[in-house]
């Protein structure tokens, strides 16, 4: 089945990052021990580490755990820490590169070195092999360190082992050299942006994964072409990177700064930040990796970060490499997802108020204080945004959605406006008005987002268009027989598709002609997607709408505890009715308080809150016989996972 042949790419990778970069090794002996220990010391963690970290003094700061302190981005403290805990013997990599970061950074190249002679498998370790390279530059010896690179034997994925050469001789100014080997880089690479459907194979499942450090390490690549007035294949590679990722801020600014005869936007790197960069690409790529493995090995998702040490790396590498704003809105974005709110806002206030990412750092903040409860705040942050957009839509539309989450649904429509007055292209226009229609829809205004929906797939027929084409008119009795009927188009183009079979399925329940079809496509989207909770959700509500409660309320308690991360307002308002019928009626007010506080549509709101005063006041559907379904040998039963 198409799963298995995605887990075996998948796994191939996860065993390549914990090979080759965070292999343990035996401790140090008692002498390396004592070195430590004594390096230790009170000695104060580098500036640059320590400006996302909470201002009052480093004694008073307390955490459970590494991962707490990362979403407070209290580097400073984890820094201690790793010093002392490599004192005490602890050889966990994560604790070598905080502690080689902050001796980095305080310029202590001796320090440095020790640290990664005492790193697991010592100097020559794979640990020490990721870091040591642009230790050797900083100590003057450049050739050398891309001779390290070269002994590490290439195990990252491409384009890995070439961005890392490049990078130690960008960090000494030897930018032809570093010319050359992204031109070699380039040569082996599929420069053809990935399909944004689901990927059906192996090697289109490989393209996509690789697709965010192809685009970053081409735009490596620009930048030094930019700085060598190689102005034609500067312009080349820059846009290929806006191929894999349309209206970049910097490619459009470092764009029209070569058409001028000037530098790009970034500063030329030094040592510090050429590591910076190097942890950053590291740091995508083991996210990534992590979450892939944790998905095939069907973990069920838990509060906070998904990958505590890729969020290290994210952390140092920004900090190191002080210009990666893209990257620093990357690293706010994922500890406010994951709840640490005074961490993002800490690493988001160190945006440059010059910088092209100024205004998107705005849309973060208020992002954040959203979550803070602060709607009038992020109200001003969103303003300030639109204001700053220059002529940037995705900005202008970015506000509106703030807007809409803060209940400004007139505001909300007014910027989407305004974004569709700047956009031209047709895939543009059709996303902003696509957005307009999810802005009607949760005012209740379904005959607009309608409207909107039509508009929009007019222009653009795209896989995301239609799946959100199914969703709007899903919703809209005059337009429901239209949005089943993209959804079968979706569905047939890959019947394997639990996102497509949950569309489809989904649509068809909202009418009772349409329960039993839908009923049997969802259970074969259950087979297929066994911890995809919108599948789950949508099977519970088929259940329930069948007359069968236990078993709706077993599948939506596995939804919900799915949903941890993000609780989903839907999937806590179905619990809510489960509940209900089965005379658990403290349970039910329980879930539909929490649907309240989930960001729920206008609609939803409305009827939460009559639920919460009345209770259910409708006929429980009445108890009908299952039809049979026969079951697919599907993922369900992936034991060779």
């Amino acid at each position: 089945m198409r799963w298995a042949i995605l887990a075996a790419g998948a796994a191939a990778a996860c065993f390549t990052i914990s090979d080759a970069a965070f292999a343990g090794a035996a401790a140090p002996g008692a002498a390396g021990a004592a070195a430590m220990l004594t390096a230790a010391g009170e000695r104060a963690t580098a500036p640059q580490l320590r400006v996302t970290s909470p201002p009052n003094p480093a004694p008073n700061r307390t955490y459970n755990d590494a991962s707490a302190a990362l979403l407070a981005a209290d580097v400073d403290y984890l820094v201690h820490q790793a010093r002392h805990q490599l004192a005490s013997g602890d050889q966990t990599p994560i604790w070598t590169t905080f502690a080689f970061s902050d001796d980095l950074a305080s310029n202590q190249l001796q320090e440095a070195r020790t640290v990664l002679t005492n790193a697991p498998g010592g100097v020559r370790g794979n640990l020490a092999g990721m870091f040591e390279p642009f230790l050797l530059a900083a100590e003057g010896h450049v050739d050398q360190g891309v001779q390290r690179v070269d002994a590490g034997g290439d195990n990252l994925p491409a384009p890995l082992p070439d961005v890392e050469r490049a990078l130690v001789f960008e960090s000494a100014g030897r930018l032809q050299d570093a010319a050359r080997v992204y031109a070699t880089m380039l040569g082996k690479l599929d420069l053809t942006p990935p399909s944004q459907s689901e990927a059906t194979s192996v090697d289109e499942l490989q393209h996509q994964l690789a697709a965010p450090r192809i685009a970053h390490a081409i735009y490596r690549a620009a930048l030094v072409n930019h700085r060598l007035h190689n102005t034609d294949e500067a312009r080349r590679l820059y846009g290929i990177v806006e191929q894999f990722a349309p209206r970049s801020a910097d490619v459009e600014e470092n764009l029209r700064r070569l058409a001028a005869g000037q530098a790009p936007i970034e500063a030329p790197l030094d040592a510090k930040s050429a590591c910076g960069h190097w942890m950053l690409f590291l740091s995508e790529y083991l996210t990534q990796t992590e979450n892939i493995t944790s998905m095939l090995q069907q973990q069920d998702p838990s509060p906070g970060l998904s990958s505590s040490t890729g969020a290290a790396l994210l952390q140092l590498g920004v900090l190191l490499a002080p210009d990666a704003n893209d990257w620093r809105l990357y690293a706010a974005q994922q500890l406010r997802e994951a709840g640490g709110l005074d961490g993002a806002e800490r690493i988001i206030d160190l945006m440059p108020t010059s910088s092209v990412f100024a205004p998107d750092a705005d849309i973060e903040r208020a992002s954040i204080l959203i979550e803070r409860k602060n709607n009038a705040g992020a109200i001003a942050a969103a303003e300030h945004a639109q204001a700053n957009a220059n002529n940037r839509w995705a900005i202008v539309a970015s506000a509106a959605d703030i807007y809409r989450r803060t209940g400004q649904s007139a505001q909300a429509l007014g910027a989407y406006d305004a974004a569709l007055g700047i956009a031209h292209d047709p895939k543009d226009r059709a996303d902003i008005l696509g957005y307009r229609a999810y802005a009607n829809r949760f005012a209740g205004n379904y005959s607009a987002a309608t409207a909107d929906m039509r508009q929009a797939y007019q222009l653009d027929q795209g896989v995301d268009t239609r799946l959100l084409y199914v969703s709007i008119l899903m919703d809209d009795p005059a337009g429901w027989r239209d949005g089943v009927q993209v959804a079968r188009t979706l569905f047939a183009e890959q019947p394997e598709s639990v996102l497509r079979i949950n569309a489809l399925g989904y649509a068809l329940i909202q009418h009772p002609e349409g329960l039993e079809e839908g009923y049997r496509l969802l259970t074969r989207g259950y087979a297929f997607g066994p911890t995809d909770y919108a599948v789950i959700d949508s099977l519970a509500w088929a259940y329930y709408l069948y007359g069968y409660f236990d078993a709706a309320r077993a599948l939506d308690e596995r939804a919900n505890q799915l949903s941890v991360r993000d609780p989903n307002a839907e999937v806590l308002d179905h619990l809510g009715d489960i509940y209900w019928r089965l005379n658990r009626r403290d349970d039910a007010r329980n879930s539909w308080t929490q649907a309240l506080s989930a960001d729920p549509d206008v609609p939803r709101q409305h009827a939460l809150r009559d639920k919460l005063a009345h209770g259910l006041t409708t006929p429980a559907p009445r108890h009908q016989e299952l039809p049979h379904v026969e079951v697919p040998n599907g993922p369900a039963q992936r034991q060779d996972l």
